[in-house]
């Protein structure tokens, strides 16, 4: 199925096929495009992050993106999988994605993620805080209100 992205650098529309490999380029000014999807959609919509979509999505989205580094054996990764659509949902300014560590053991790597859940906060590109470990929706609120709040 094809989704219509919005070039940032030029404006204009891009036909993106879902499943594509590799990062798609605007069709006019040859610039990446952020990953499909709706930025802000409903919380059922996760961004599912690889190497080849990451640093697309994290360094082109308009919104803060929230990654949550995670395991299928995991169980508070599990729990929080709950606690984070719940969280998104009330803050539909934020892009909510997840990056399954045993699949791409490089990004874990490469953002140094040493426990799983680790959750990173992204604006703009860089990483500006992050949490490691289970937390609560109030705490998580607590932990990232100074960026989120920011507008």
């Amino acid at each position: 199925m094809a989704e219509i992205v919005v070039c940032p650098a030029c404006g204009v529309k891009n036909r993106v096929r879902g499943g594509m490999r590799g990062v798609p380029l605007c069709g006019k000014c040859r610039q990446p495009l952020p990953a499909a999807g709706p930025a802000a959609g409903p919380a059922d919509v996760v961004r599912q992050l690889t190497t080849e979509n990451f640093e697309s999505a994290i360094r082109l989205s308009p919104d803060p993106v929230l990654v949550d580094f995670w395991a299928a054996w995991c169980q508070p990764c599990r729990l929080m999988a709950e606690v984070l659509e719940k969280f998104a949902q009330t803050r539909p300014g934020v892009t909510l994605a997840k990056v399954d560590i045993d699949a791409e053991p490089g990004l874990a790597s490469q953002h140094q993620i040493f426990g799983v859940p680790t959750l990173v906060l992204f604006v703009k590109g860089r990483e500006v805080h992050r949490v490691s470990g289970a937390r609560g929706e109030a705490e998580l609120a607590a932990e990232f209100r100074p960026w989120l709040e920011k507008k």
